[in-house]
């Protein structure tokens, strides 16, 4: 289960033992109705991260593959563009010279690919129009069926693509905090009944015994491990790699990652031993959406982290 269902499964547990003993007993004006509505709420608040998550993860992945198809291009544009053309040749030896500063760069970033970019840009600008300039006119240089306008257009779209995933990261933040600041709400309350309770249960045997009904124990439960990101990779980059969140990995505990494809898997029934430099899952089927949950296990109990959610796109080559 996450955190905030801890503090559920306890408010549940709570409104029973004072609706059954004390109908009338409230906490800073809040009845055990009034607390089962407020743990209700942290369903809703939940599915509103989960959505935030899941557009966060599509922004992530689309600017990923752009980055992919960018990088792609920048490398093997420039090699075809050098074998059409013949060194021997002194105008078609100094288009090639064009290339040098192609070649200079290597795009290891993606600030780094579009700087190679732009200066492939600037060589194909005079490479193409000498090629379409020969007799027999000679085709522009691409590679895959794409050239020198699907780069641009790949380059031009990439600041919208990283502005998405800082619109979409903005998002997360926000819905993750009215989740915690609820549940941190409902857990106070959820205290603040029981220290009642207690004092209430002095003089009524039977009140005692039905607070053992209330779990107080749940708090030591493992903590989350926490997906940095999720995006699609490997050679045909129909894997999902999975990163985490190094602060909330242990590694004296059990931690495993889940998987399902939805409306082919019942439930999270693929799982692999967490690897904290990263996992590759997969592969999956382009259009199918896949969601990806952390689970720790200790001694005491288990949690599994929120579940993330992305649909597979088509390949950027």
């Amino acid at each position: 289960m996450e955190y905030y269902q801890v503090f559920q499964n306890r408010a549940v547990q709570t409104a029973a033992v004072i609706t059954k003993f004390i109908p009338t007993l409230t906490v800073n004006g809040v009845t055990a109705a009034g607390l089962l509505t407020q743990s209700k709420a942290l369903d809703t608040l939940a599915q509103s991260r989960d959505d935030a998550l899941a557009a966060s993860d599509a922004a992530v992945n689309a600017e990923s593959l752009g980055q992919f198809a960018i990088h792609d291009l920048v490398l093997s544009l420039p090699h075809v563009a050098e074998g059409e053309l013949d060194d021997n040749v002194p105008a078609e030896s100094a288009l090639i010279d064009l290339l040098a500063p192609v070649y200079s760069i290597v795009p290891r970033t993606t600030e780094l690919a579009l700087e190679r970019g732009m200066k492939l840009k600037s060589a194909l600008d005079k490479i193409n129009p000498f090629l379409a300039a020969q007799t027999p006119v000679r085709p522009p240089v691409t590679s895959g069926g794409k050239g020198e306008a699907d780069l641009v257009a790949l380059m031009n779209a990439q600041p919208a693509l990283e502005q998405a995933i800082e619109d979409m990261s903005a998002g997360v933040s926000s819905a993750r905090t009215a989740l915690r600041t609820a549940a941190n709400n409902v857990d106070r309350l959820n205290k603040r009944f029981y220290v009642k309770l207690q004092s209430e249960a002095r003089t009524n045997p039977a009140l005692a015994a039905a607070l053992s009904q209330i779990d107080t124990e749940t708090v030591n439960l493992p903590g989350t491990l926490g997906i940095a990101s999720i995006v699609q990779g490997g050679t045909d980059q129909l894997h999902l790699l999975v990163s985490y969140d190094n602060a909330s990995y242990d590694g004296t505990l059990t931690n495993a990652v889940e998987w399902e494809v939805v409306g082919t898997d019942a439930g999270f029934t693929h799982t692999a031993a967490v690897d904290p430099s990263g996992n590759t899952l997969g592969p999956f089927a382009v259009g199918k959406t896949v969601n990806v949950r952390t689970r720790v296990t200790s001694g005491v109990g288990t949690t599994t982290g929120s579940i993330r959610t992305l649909t597979i796109q088509p390949p950027s080559a």
